[in-house]
């Protein structure tokens, strides 16, 4: 575990790190007095500004070296691809049919179009970063805001000048922040606007109460969790500083102000499932993942999804999500801030003495209580959702607080001028190996980078990309003619794609894939009437996940040692299930339809297709191809599954009738 590995490396960036840290130790050890009271003379604008500027830079760097260029996880490659939505003004954006061209992982089918299941908060920001054309460019300044709001809040916490000081330079050298402003990723943002609507709610004005009620409302529809927080904090400071009417006129005023970004969830809630209180990525995992209700936070039997986070809840959730596990999980994720924090967990300590030191100052009380509120508010959410380099993501959104109460400790035992030293070593000798990891992991490289296609000269055409990463990072919603734009789709390998090609006037057509063993991409030509001309109709079930409607159990993808790509749709019946797919026809009229599929013997299966339906039972164990007749087909529509039997559905091919 790279959390774990202790010592320097080999890389320039830790070996900077180190020379820079040991030269500030050396300063620190032979010149104390002279080093601490030239960095306390500075002054307190050109301090700020030198923070922030270096946070800046270090995010900005951070993009560059670590994450080579572009967006790495699927979270943040989905941000991305939802923020250039927005940026064009969809919520829900329209894609031509076959819709499994485009719906996959972390997408969701609705009245409006197809929507990322994220709340829009951060990618409403992100999309100002696509409209001035440099998305990349939001995460630095965001760093660079914290840092400034991190040195604000501590002087409105009554916390000290020194204290102040020593919070924006930690905040500064964060390696973990330094990721959570580079990245695509919520987090920054949801950092900022947790520590700014504190900071706002701490003195009783009208002014500074709709700010705050303005910034919860950002933070509610960008991590709704952490919004929550945010709200229990500042309605605890109302009542802590005012009384009677004004205490009223101040809750008001500050629900009020809440308003837009509440108005802005709901809009985008409407846009992906058709209702303004339907949360978007329950949709998603009552389509993409099961046992129904999986995905959910709280407590009790079949929580925990099977596909997504399988071998987690296989591993810990077997009796389900109860009190051990959810100490498990939370002390799992306090492992990993207690490394994000500083840079190394050696640090963190200092946390809970500050708490205990000075549990009569105000201000530590209110960092530290946010702080704690955070972790309680995701400890009934069952995945830890941590790693290397993103560390404990879910309590990224408390770093703020955490650096106020480490500053604290370092200027109580009066080593605030060893914080430089501190983080700078701590960084390069402990923390770089897990932002090591996060470079290197999955091939090293976005898995789509448009130097790939100008490098191919392609300018337009439809582009099949191998990735849910590189059709996120890939598809512009804005670019829906292929005849002067490149319209980036997912490649299946199957009817679907000649489906598109078909559909979209068969413009030419190119492959983009990513290798992640190698993070090699390569773009080449391709002819699809000649790909599979054997089975040039065959349309792969597992290119249908997530499913159009389920019901009564839940669908994922599998594999199977006799299915036709060595991969199926698999049903899961919760007793029974209802599922709904996409299929395509060659021609409008009559076609033949032939199913392949896996089941045990004596399985019964319910296909719907048209207005016709048919009724088939699995004869031998293992692969069956069953001829279901012939059928009137509109051009796209859907297929309906029922069944009492798990089943894994491989494929549907179908031929027009002559």
């Amino acid at each position: 575990m790279p959390l774990l590995e202790f010592g320097p490396s080999a890389e320039p960036v830790g070996q900077s790190a180190l020379v820079l840290g040991g030269l500030c130790l050396a300063l620190w050890l032979f010149r104390r007095r002279w080093f601490a009271g030239t960095l306390s003379r500075v002054p307190r604008t050109v301090w700020v500004g030198a923070c922030a500027l270096g946070a800046l830079l270090l995010s900005a760097g951070y993009v560059y070296y670590f994450l080579r260029g572009g967006p790495r996880i699927i979270d943040a490659t989905s941000y991305y691809l939802e923020a250039r939505g927005l940026s064009s003004g969809y919520l829900a954006f329209p894609v031509p049919e076959p819709t499994a061209a485009f719906r996959g992982r972390f997408t969701l089918l609705g009245p409006s179009g197809l929507s990322v299941i994220f709340p829009p908060g951060y990618p409403l920001l992100l999309a100002l970063g696509f409209l001035l054309g440099a998305p990349l460019a939001i995460g630095p300044l965001l760093g660079a805001l914290l840092v400034a709001v991190t040195y604000v809040a501590a002087r409105e916490l009554e916390l000290g000048e020194r204290v102040a000081r020593t919070a924006a330079l930690v905040s500064a050298l964060c390696a973990a922040l330094r990721y959570h402003t580079a990245d695509t990723m919520s987090h920054g943002l949801a950092a900022l606007l947790l520590l700014g609507s504190v900071t706002a709610a701490l003195r009783p004005t009208r002014a500074r109460g709709a700010l705050s009620g303005l910034l919860i409302g950002w933070l509610i529809a960008t991590r709704p969790m952490t919004g929550l927080v945010a709200t229990a904090v500042t309605l605890g400071l109302v009542f802590r500083g005012t009384t009677g009417s004004e205490r009223v006129r101040r809750v008001a005023l500050g629900a009020a102000a809440t308003l837009p970004g509440l108005l802005l969830l709901a809009a985008h809630q409407h846009a992906a499932t058709g209702s303004f209180f339907g949360s978007t990525q329950l949709a998603y995992y009552a389509l993409a993942d099961g046992p129904p209700g999986c995905f959910r936070w709280g407590f009790g039997a079949g929580i925990g999804c099977h596909f997504e986070h399988g071998d987690f809840v296989r591993k810990h959730l077997a009796a389900g999500y109860g009190l051990f596990p959810a100490l498990y999980v939370t002390g799992e994720r306090l492992l990993w801030h207690a490394f994000d924090v500083a840079n190394t967990a050696l640090l963190a300590p200092l946390i809970p003495w500050i708490l205990w030191r000075k549990r009569a100052t105000a201000g530590v009380r209110v960092a530290g209580l946010t702080a704690v509120l955070v972790v309680l508010a995701y400890a009934p959410f069952y995945f830890p959702g941590s790693y290397p380099g993103g560390g404990a993501r879910l309590l990224a959104d408390a770093l703020p607080f955490d650096h106020l109460l480490i500053a604290s400790a370092l200027v109580e035992l009066e080593l605030s001028a060893l914080a430089p030293a501190l983080l700078l070593l701590g960084f390069a000798l402990n923390g770089v190996h897990a932002h090591l990891a996060l470079r290197d992991r999955e091939g090293g490289h976005p898995m789509f980078e448009q130097r790939a296609l100008s490098a191919q000269g392609v300018s337009h055409g439809l582009v099949f990309t191998n990735t849910d990463h590189g059709f996120a990072l890939g598809h512009d919603p804005a670019a829906r003619d292929p005849k002067t734009s490149i319209v980036v789709a997912r490649a299946h390998g199957d009817a679907h794609d000649l489906a598109l090609w078909q559909e979209l006037g068969r413009p030419p057509a190119f492959s983009s894939s990513y290798s992640p063993l190698t993070g090699e991409s390569s773009v080449s030509p391709i002819a699809l009437l000649k790909e599979s001309p054997e089975h040039a109709w065959r349309w792969e079930a597992e290119a249908e996940w997530p499913a159009l409607r389920v019901s009564g159990g839940w669908v994922q993808p599998d594999f199977g040692p006799c299915l036709s790509r060595g991969q199926g749709l698999r049903l899961v019946p919760v007793p029974d299930i209802a599922a709904e797919l996409e299929l395509g026809a060659p021609e409008a009229g009559l076609n033949r339809v032939a199913l392949g599929w896996v089941a045990e013997l004596g399985a019964r299966l319910t296909v719907s297709l048209g207005h016709q339906q048919v009724d088939i039972v699995h004869g031998p164990a293992g692969c069956e191809v069953t001829r279901l007749g012939e059928f009137a087909l509109p051009k796209f529509g859907p297929v309906g599954l029922k069944t009492e039997r798990e089943i894994l559905v491989d494929y549907f091919d179908l031929e027009p009738v002559i």
